[in-house]
């Protein structure tokens, strides 16, 4: 048995002709209309094979995604990180950001979550793991217990997290 898409793109193509040339097509019809008749039956062709050809390619590898193993990190603070790097968390700090940072044996995985009204805010990671072809990092902001909550004071929780440099691209979730 064929194809559902298959399926489904030639009934389309049989109704639209039958919608559009009806049974029979008379002589002078044919004379009369057969350029356009000719441009429309090209024009639905292509929107077809258009949608077949996007339906077709629309599959997700859910494997993809499927875990491989936990990497071992290191969480970095400002003495632990390239100048380099810590001139450019300097400059998007401000504002929320994700972005990594490659070193030839490292590669540092930076997540930002911009200004804050507040001085208790952590960054933690909840998930940092390998797929076939990607790596998955998960954080989140949380409060650190903090008896006296200092109002009006803005700050800029980050992380950076290092692990083994490989040649997979980071994902963020």
């Amino acid at each position: 048995m064929g194809s559902p898409v298959i399926f489904l793109t030639g009934l389309f193509i049989y109704i639209i002709r039958k919608k559009f040339f009806g049974n029979e097509i008379t002589k002078k019809e044919l004379g009369r209309d057969m350029r356009a008749r000719r441009h429309r039956l090209i024009l639905i062709t292509m929107t077809a094979v258009f949608i077949l050809a996007t339906l077709s390619g629309c599959g997700i590898d859910k494997n993809s995604q499927k875990k491989i193993t936990d990497l071992d990190y290191t969480v970095c603070d400002e003495r632990g990180l390239p100048h380099e790097l810590m001139d450019i968390i300097n400059d998007k700090k401000k504002e929320p950001c994700k972005f990594t940072y490659r070193t030839n044996d490292y590669l540092y995985i930076i997540v930002g979550y911009g200004a804050q009204d507040r001085k208790d805010l952590n960054v933690v990671v909840s998930s940092l793991y390998m797929t076939e072809n990607a790596i998955y990092i998960e954080t989140d902001l949380t409060t650190v217990d903090n008896d006296g909550l200092e109002k009006g004071l803005v700050s800029y929780p980050w992380i950076a997290v290092k692990v083994k440099n490989c040649d997979l691209q980071v994902n963020f979730k």
